[in-house]
C-alpha cells in the first residue's frame, strides 16, 4: 500500500472521529440549553423548576407578615395583628457563627443560657425566630433587647418587625374567629384565583368568625418576608445576606373596623373568668341601632391550636339554645296585642296545674297574680293559663315579629356581593321541632314558658330587647361597620338596617308596656338582685331545664336593658348547662356587665 494510499485512509479517520467529538459536543451543548433555557421551569417527566430550586438553594426566605387585613375595634384598637419586634436567626456556614463570648452575650439579652441557644442554633435548616422552637411564639423583644443585640453585629442573626395575628390576651376569640389550611374549601371558593396562582392550596384561609365570613376582603395582596442569601458553602453573598420583599400595594392589607368596644369586651371576659363560666355567652348592643358593642364566649381557646373536634372555638352568642322563662316575653307580646286578657284580670297560682304534669317553679304557688303581676314572679301558672287563649299560629307570629325564629345579624348586599351575613354560622331560633303536634294544649304549655323545643340564641334574645326600647321597631346588629383600606379610604360600608318581618311589628304601647314590666322584674320579681347595681336596670330571668346525657341540666338567662330612665345598652346573658343546685350566675353576670358600661364613655360607631 503507498503512502498516498496510507494518508488517506489516515485522513478518513481523522474525519470520523472529529465528526463524532462533534456530534458529543452538540450532544453537550443541545442537553444544557435544554436545561438552562428551554425546560427551566418544567424538567424532566417529574415537572422539576429548575430556576426555582436554584434560588431556593441560595435564598432562605421568612413570612413576617401574612399581607392579611387587621380586625380593628370601634376606636381603631387592634383586636388582631400586633407588630413586634423579633430575632431571626439564620443557618449559615460555621466559619460565621458565633464565638463563646457572643453566644454568653446574646443569651444574656435574650434571658436564657448558652445550651438552649446553642441548640437551637446547631438544628436550624431553615430561617427560624427565637421561640418557636418548641411550637411556641416568637418572644417579643424590648426596644433595650433590640439596641443590646444590634451592639453585637452578629452575621447569622437579625431583628426584625413581625406579624403577632393572635396576640397573647387578645379578646372576642370566638367572634374573631381563626385562620388555617384548607385545600378543598380554597379550590370551591377560590379555583379561579388558584388558576391565576393568587392563591395556593397551602394558603391559609379564614376557618371561622370574622376571619371566614370576611376572608375574600381579609385575604391581602402577599406576604411580607425576608430572604437570606447564601452560597452552595451557607456563606452569605454580600450586599444580598437580608432582604426584605413586600407587596409594592399602598391599599392593603385593608381594615375592618368593627362595632366592638375592646376595652367592654376585655373586661366582660375577665367578669366571666372571675365567676367562673365554664360554658355560656353574653351579648351587649347599643339600644339606638342595635350595634354590637360586645359579644363572649366560653369556654375559650387557642386560635393557634384549633381542636375541630370541641365546641371551645364555636360562638355559642350565636347558638340557639332552650331560653326558659325569657321566652315569656313573646307570649305576654301576643296576650297584649291580640287583647286576650284583661289588665286587672287574675290567674289562681297553686304551685301546680292540674294536669300534664305541669308546675310551677315556686311548689307552694303564688296566688292570685294578674298577667303583669306573673311576668315580674315568672309564674308558669299564669303564662299556661293565657296560652290557652292563644293559638300556635298566634305565638310563631310574634315570635317572627320579635325576631327571635330567624337569623338577625346584619345581611344584604355590598359592593362585591350580592347577599353577604357578617356573622359566621349564625343560628335560627326554633318555636317546634318537626314533628311536635303544635296544637297539643301540653305542648303550648311547655312551650309557653320557652321549655320543650324551644330554642333561641343570646343575640337574638338581646336583639328582642333592641326591639322593644325602639316601639316594636327591630334593627339587623352589624358587628362590622366598615372595610377601610390602609390609606383610609373607605372600601365597603354596612350601614344601619332595619330588622323586617312578614308578620309586621308589635305596637309601640306593648313595647312600651313591656319594658315597664322588666322594670318591675327588678323592683319586685325575680330580678331584685340587680338592685345595688350602679344604674337602676330592667330585665327578664329565665331558667331552662335541660337533658345532657342521662343528666338534668339548666340553662341560666337574664336578659335587659339599662339605664332605665335614658336605655342606652341592651344585654343577654347564659350559663348553659349548669347543674340545678348550682347558685345563679346570670343576674351576678348582668348586673357586672351593666356596671362596667355604667363606667365607660363609649364613643358612638359611624
Amino acid at each position: 500500500m503507498s503512502e498516498n494510499q496510507l494518508s488517506s485512509m489516515e485522513k478518513r479517520r481523522m474525519f470520523l472521529m472529529l465528526f463524532l467529538i462533534l456530534l458529543l459536543f452538540l450532544g453537550i451543548f443541545g442537553k444544557l440549553f435544554w436545561i438552562q433555557i428551554a425546560a427551566t421551569e418544567s424538567y424532566s417527566s417529574r415537572g422539576i423548576n429548575l430556576v426555582k430550586n436554584s434560588v431556593i438553594q441560595r435564598q432562605r426566605a421568612l413570612v413576617l407578615e401574612s399581607g392579611r387585613g387587621e380586625i380593628l375595634d370601634r376606636n381603631l384598637q387592634p383586636l388582631t395583628g400586633q407588630i413586634v419586634k423579633a430575632l431571626v436567626a439564620f443557618p449559615i456556614n460555621s466559619e460565621f457563627a458565633m464565638n463563646g463570648q457572643e453566644v454568653s452575650q446574646l443569651a444574656r439579652i435574650l434571658k436564657t443560657n448558652k445550651e438552649s441557644w446553642l441548640s437551637f442554633a446547631h438544628n436550624l435548616k431553615e430561617p427560624q425566630v427565637w421561640g418557636t422552637q418548641d411550637g411556641g411564639k416568637a418572644l417579643s423583644l424590648s426596644s433595650q433587647q433590640v439596641k443590646e443585640i444590634d451592639g453585637l453585629g452578629l452575621a447569622n442573626i437579625k431583628v426584625v418587625e413581625m406579624e403577632d395575628r393572635y396576640p397573647t390576651g387578645m379578646t372576642a376569640r370566638q367572634l374573631v374567629g381563626f385562620i388555617g389550611q384548607n385545600p378543598d374549601r380554597v379550590m370551591q371558593i377560590y379555583g379561579s384565583d388558584l388558576e391565576k396562582g393568587r392563591v395556593a392550596l397551602t394558603s391559609k384561609i379564614g376557618g371561622a368568625g370574622l376571619e371566614k365570613s370576611f376572608d375574600a376582603w381579609l385575604r391581602g395582596v402577599g406576604e411580607t418576608s425576608i430572604s437570606y442569601f447564601t452560597d452552595a458553602g451557607k456563606r452569605p453573598l454580600a450586599g444580598l445576606d437580608a432582604r426584605m420583599i413586600a407587596p409594592d400595594n399602598s391599599f392593603y392589607p385593608v381594615k375592618l373596623i368593627t362595632t366592638l368596644d375592646s376595652r367592654v369586651q376585655q373586661q366582660i371576659e375577665a367578669l366571666m373568668d372571675k365567676l367562673n363560666i365554664r360554658e355560656g355567652a353574653a351579648v351587649v348592643q347599643e339600644a339606638a341601632h342595635g350595634d354590637v358593642i360586645a359579644m363572649a364566649s366560653r369556654p375559650n381557646y387557642n386560635p393557634l391550636q384549633v381542636d375541630l373536634a370541641s365546641n371551645n372555638w364555636s360562638n355559642y352568642a350565636i347558638k340557639a339554645t332552650a331560653p326558659g322563662s325569657i321566652f315569656k316575653t313573646i307570649v305576654a307580646a301576643a296576650a297584649l296585642d291580640e287583647k286576650v286578657v284583661t289588665p286587672t284580670e287574675t290567674f289562681d297560682c297553686e304551685g301546680a296545674l292540674g294536669k300534664y304534669g305541669f308546675t310551677c317553679w315556686r311548689k307552694d304557688g303564688h296566688g292570685p297574680l294578674t298577667l303583669e303581676e306573673g311576668y315580674a314572679q315568672s309564674c308558669n301558672i299564669v303564662f299556661a293559663n293565657v296560652m290557652r287563649r292563644l293559638t300556635a299560629t298566634q305565638l310563631e307570629k310574634y315570635a317572627n315579629k320579635l325576631g327571635v325564629l330567624n337569623e338577625v345579624g346584619w345581611t344584604g348586599k355590598t359592593d362585591t356581593r350580592d347577599a353577604f351575613e357578617q356573622f359566621d354560622s349564625e343560628e335560627k331560633g326554633q318555636l317546634f321541632a318537626a314533628h311536635t303536634p303544635e296544637n297539643d294544649e301540653g305542648v303550648l304549655m311547655q312551650t309557653a314558658i320557652g321549655q320543650r323545643d324551644v330554642r333561641m340564641t343570646p343575640l337574638q334574645a338581646s336583639n328582642m330587647v333592641v326591639t322593644l326600647l325602639n316601639d316594636g321597631k327591630g334593627f339587623t346588629p352589624r358587628v362590622v361597620q366598615q372595610i377601610q383600606y390602609q390609606t383610609g379610604r373607605e372600601m365597603e360600608a354596612f350601614p344601619v338596617k332595619s330588622l323586617t318581618s312578614d308578620a309586621g311589628k308589635i305596637s309601640a304601647a306593648t313595647s312600651r308596656t313591656l319594658l315597664s314590666w322588666m322594670r318591675e322584674v327588678v323592683t319586685e320579681g325575680t330580678g331584685q338582685g340587680l338592685q345595688g347595681a350602679k344604674w337602676k336596670l330592667a330585665g327578664k330571668s329565665g331558667t331552662a331545664q335541660i337533658q345532657n346525657g342521662n343528666q338534668e341540666k339548666v340553662n341560666q338567662w337574664f336578659i335587659g336593658y339599662g339605664p332605665v330612665e335614658t336605655p342606652r345598652y341592651a344585654v343577654s346573658v347564659v350559663i348553659k348547662n349548669t347543674d340545678p343546685t348550682e347558685s345563679n350566675k346570670a343576674i351576678p353576670l348582668f348586673k357586672g356587665i351593666m356596671d362596667i358600661l355604667a363606667s365607660q364613655g363609649l364613643s358612638n360607631s359611624k
